[in-house]
C-alpha cells in the first residue's frame, strides 16, 4: 500500500486540532489508532502507555482485534510492545515463523486473527519511554521505508502531544494525565456498549456518536460517556 502525502498531512492536522480543542489525551489516543490504521492499510493498531505507576496499560485500539492482542501482551508480559517500551526502540517482525519464535504465546493468539506481520514503535518523552504503538497487519513483510516514517511521526506526536498536554494542565505530571485516560477509557468502553445496544449499531458507529456528541456540546470525551452510562440519554444531546 501507498501512504499517501494528503492522508499523512491530514492525519497531522486531525491530531493538532484535537490537541487545540480538547486537551483530551483519550481522543488523542482514539485518533492515532484511527488515523494510523488508515493510513498503513493495518487491520489493527493499538496503543500502550504507562499508568501513575509506570506500569503499561491499553490506552486505545483501532479494533477488537488490536484490544485483544495488546491485552494479551500485558497480562503475558511478552511481544513486540512489550520489548519495544522496555528498550526504547522499534521492534519489528516480518512474519508468523519469526513471530512464533520470538513471542510463541502472540503468535497463537495472532494466528486465528489473521495477523503475519507486527510493528512496535515506543513512545520517547526526554529520553524515557512512556508507552508503545503497535501495528499488527494480515500479510507479511516488514514495513518500507516510507511506512516505518509515518509509524514513527505519529509516535512522535502522540510523545509530543501528551507532553503538551502536561504543560497546559499547569505542570500536572504526564502520568498523572495518563492515568485518568486510562481511568475514563474504562467508562467509554461502557458507553460504547450502551449505545451500541440503544441504536443497534457497531462499537465502531456508537464511538462516532461519542465523539459526536463531545464535540457538539464542547466537552471532554470522557464526560460524555460517563454520563450515558449514568442514564442520561446520549451523554444529554443527540449524539
Amino acid at each position: 500500500m501507498s501512504v499517501g502525502v494528503r492522508g499523512v498531512a491530514a492525519a497531522v492536522d486531525e491530531v493538532a486540532a484535537l490537541l487545540a480543542q480538547h486537551g483530551d489525551p483519550l481522543e488523542l489516543a482514539d485518533g492515532l489508532v484511527r488515523r494510523c490504521a488508515q493510513l498503513l492499510g493495518a487491520e489493527a493498531v493499538g496503543l500502550l502507555v504507562e499508568d501513575s505507576g509506570r506500569r503499561l496499560q491499553l490506552l486505545a485500539g483501532s479494533s477488537g482485534t488490536a484490544q485483544e492482542l495488546e491485552l494479551f501482551q500485558l497480562g503475558s508480559e511478552e511481544g513486540p510492545c512489550v520489548e519495544c517500551h522496555a528498550g526504547a526502540v522499534p521492534v519489528s517482525c516480518a512474519g508468523p515463523q519469526e513471530m512464533a519464535r520470538r513471542w510463541p504465546g502472540l503468535a497463537l493468539v495472532a494466528a486465528p486473527l489473521g495477523v503475519l506481520s507486527v510493528h512496535a514503535e515506543p513512545l520517547v518523552v526526554a529520553g524515557r519511554s512512556i508507552g508503545a504503538l503497535g501495528v499488527f497487519r494480515e500479510r507479511e513483510g516488514a514495513l518500507d521505508e516510507v511506512e516505518a516514517a509515518v509509524v514513527r511521526a505519529m509516535a512522535a506526536l502522540g510523545a509530543v502531544g501528551f507532553t503538551q498536554l502536561e504543560r497546559v494542565a499547569a505542570g500536572r505530571r504526564v502520568q498523572e494525565q495518563l492515568q485518568r485516560a486510562l481511568d475514563s477509557r474504562v467508562v467509554l468502553e461502557q458507553a460504547k456498549g450502551v449505545l451500541a445496544e440503544r441504536h443497534r449499531v457497531s462499537p465502531d458507529e456508537a464511538f462516532e456518536r461519542l465523539r459526536a456528541a463531545a464535540r457538539t456540546g464542547r466537552r471532554p470525551l470522557h464526560d460524555v460517556a460517563r454520563e450515558v452510562v449514568g442514564g442520561v440519554p446520549d451523554g444529554g444531546t443527540a449524539a
